[in-house]
């Protein structure tokens, strides 16, 4: 005679299914709610750990299929499971790794993304795949079955609450379905079962990928020189300040075009943008309300026309971060080679007498040229 919890349901899953031999495919998502509050290894944890596990078994069985498989488009993703559970990512994370440890959770796909997918170059490469969702199996070991067998009298029932939302409409799940790599997740990393097929309709958990496209690595110390380079610089000034990505990479070089020709760098252009001439800090006050404005007019703050020309010539008001640091490096290096003369000039006359107090007399009348004369 057949005991009806033991009967797996293998029309759910591809027959060739690599499940474990131990493990086989829950009856039902109640036989399988049973089976995780009746395990052994339950018994032995406190109450508040036990809450949360079951808080996560309810949201993971009642955003099932009908093949016992997770699917993202019911709400089977970890955040929309952490938020109704109630619980963290980092718990989410231990208590699908204790389930699965004890085989009463199988993975069937990991959650993955463009950037983190391989083939996409970090995601330069569109797979037109988008952000998927992890899929679960719902399982129970088969010596957990048996024993349970003699008490199972639950005929098949499946877990419903008022409305069951595994048989609801998609569309009123919270929507997108946001996925993280498995290394970010903290995701338990078990052998991943092929179910057979190449990949389920549901597991797509958002149908227009993000946009994961590297960000131009212009080098912040260089100057841009031509269009394409400060096209470059400007895109990585919107991508590393929140209220200059609300201009596009264009209208911004249009607005720091100045600036760049008169040698400012990434870094020139975000002091500028805080200092004013003088590296004094502009006084603390609320988001702009008109960033082109805004821009345009601190960056005037550091420029002025050039009287000396006869035109109307742009020139810096204040020399630049960058242009301070190169004029001292160029003042430190001057200094090394006269004192690497000097002392190449003392070697050479060591030894004469009246040439060495000649050197030092020299010596002597240029630094008293150089010394401030007295008032008195």
């Amino acid at each position: 005679m057949s005991d009806p919890f033991l009967s797996v349901a293998r029309e759910r899953l591809d027959p060739a299914e690599p499940i474990p031999a131990h493990l086989m495919c829950a009856r039902s998502r109640g036989a399988w709610h049973r089976a995780v509050e009746s395990h052994p290894d339950t018994a032995a944890r406190r109450a508040d750990w036990r809450r949360g596990l079951m808080a996560v078994v309810w949201q993971l069985a009642t955003r099932t299929g009908r093949n016992m498989v997770t699917a993202p488009k019911k709400g089977a993703t970890w955040a929309v499971i952490a938020a109704e559970a109630g619980v963290s990512r980092s718990t989410l994370a231990d208590r699908l790794a204790w389930l699965i440890e004890r085989g009463l959770l199988v993975r069937v796909t990991p959650g993955t993304t463009p950037r983190f997918r391989p083939g996409t170059l970090r995601g330069a490469l569109d797979d037109g795949r988008g952000n998927e969702a992890a899929t679960y199996v719902l399982t129970v070991p088969a010596a957990l079955a048996e024993s349970l067998a003699e008490d199972d009298q639950g005929g098949g029932e499946f877990l419903t609450p008022a409305s069951d939302p595994a048989e609801d409409d998609w569309r009123d799940v919270p929507w997108p379905a946001e996925t993280l790599p498995v290394e970010l997740t903290r995701t338990p990393k078990p052998h991943v079962v092929d179910v057979g097929e190449k990949t389920f309709p549901d597991v797509r958990a958002r149908e227009t990928p993000a946009h994961t496209a590297p960000v131009a690595a212009w080098p912040a110390a260089a100057t841009p020189g031509t269009k394409t380079e400060m096209l470059a610089a400007c895109k990585r000034l919107r991508a590393e300040d929140p209220i200059l990505r609300k201009l596009s990479a264009r209208h911004l070089r249009s607005l720091l075009r100045v600036l760049f020709r008169l040698g400012a760098t990434i870094d020139d252009v975000r002091h500028v943008l805080h200092h004013q001439p003088g590296s004094r800090a502009w006084p603390l006050e609320a988001a702009p309300r008109f960033v082109p404005g805004w821009v345009r007019w601190r960056a005037q703050a550091w420029l002025t026309l050039d009287s000396s020309s006869s035109g109307q010539d742009v020139r810096l008001a204040s020399p630049l971060p960058s242009q301070v640091r190169e004029a001292y490096r160029k003042r430190i290096r001057s200094e090394q080679t006269a004192r690497t003369t000097e002392l190449a000039e003392a070697r050479t006359h060591r030894g004469d007498a009246a040439a060495g107090a000649a050197l030092a007399r020299q010596h002597l009348m240029a630094a008293l040229s150089r010394a401030p004369k007295n008032a008195a």
